[in-house]
């Protein structure tokens, strides 16, 4: 009798428009079981951020008066500037919480931008040993590669085919690839473009690499 008592207090309810018509109960049959669900934002790109790292067990801010062994120094950069998206989509039949963007624990946001390509060009004349000179004007993207996890690296090129969406607070980890004689500063624009066509620009950056 209990029961049947919160049935029916719940179906007044449901007829005043107190409770969607999709309820609770229904939420526990689902996939989420009983726990809370959460909506889903995007996010658009508005900044880019940028700034020299080394790795050793964790990540360290560079000393700029040191030159770093090339495959512990990187160049990192990631979003710094985003802008969610709401989902503002036309209300149709069906419950409430069918209509929006829902997953059973709090989900990843992505840019609903493309990263396009990143070019490196260089500032500086420099030799790196005897068989490679960097000239100014040159895009080196070759003497680069690009990794996410410090487990994987990837060619620029390769990295960019796979279509990147960018993750909040995510950094991607620009590598030089190129042993030197002597120790070496490079400077270079990096030029990161969008699926939009949008263009972030960082002039003069630098990276000090040791001969060792």
């Amino acid at each position: 009798m209990m029961k049947n008592k919160y049935v029916a207090f719940f179906l007044f309810l449901t007829m005043m428009g107190i409770f969607p018509i999709s309820s609770c109960v229904d939420q526990c049959d689902g996939p989420c079981g009983c726990y809370p669900v959460f909506e889903n934002p995007d996010f658009t790109i508005s900044a880019f951020s940028v700034e020299n790292l080394y790795r050793a067990d964790n990540n360290f801010i560079v000393d700029p008066n040191r030159y770093y062994f090339h495959q512990t120094l990187y160049k990192a950069f990631w979003v710094s500037g985003l802008r969610e998206i709401a989902n503002n989509s036309p209300s149709t039949s069906g419950s409430f919480f069918s209509n929006m963007a829902f997953a059973c624990s709090p989900p990843e946001s992505f840019s609903t931008e493309t990263l396009k390509s990143i070019r490196i060009i260089n500032k500086k004349r420099v030799q790196i040993n005897q068989q490679e000179i960097l000239e100014i004007g040159q895009q080196i993207n070759d003497y680069f590669n690009l990794t996410l996890t410090f487990q994987v690296e990837y060619s620029i090129d390769d990295f960019l085919k796979r279509n990147h969406k960018f993750l909040k607070d995510e950094r991607l980890y620009l590598k030089f690839n190129s042993p030197p004689n002597d120790n070496i500063e490079i400077m270079f624009d990096i030029e990161i473009e969008l699926d939009n066509d949008k263009t972030f620009v960082f002039n003069n950056e630098t990276m000090k690499v040791n001969g060792g």
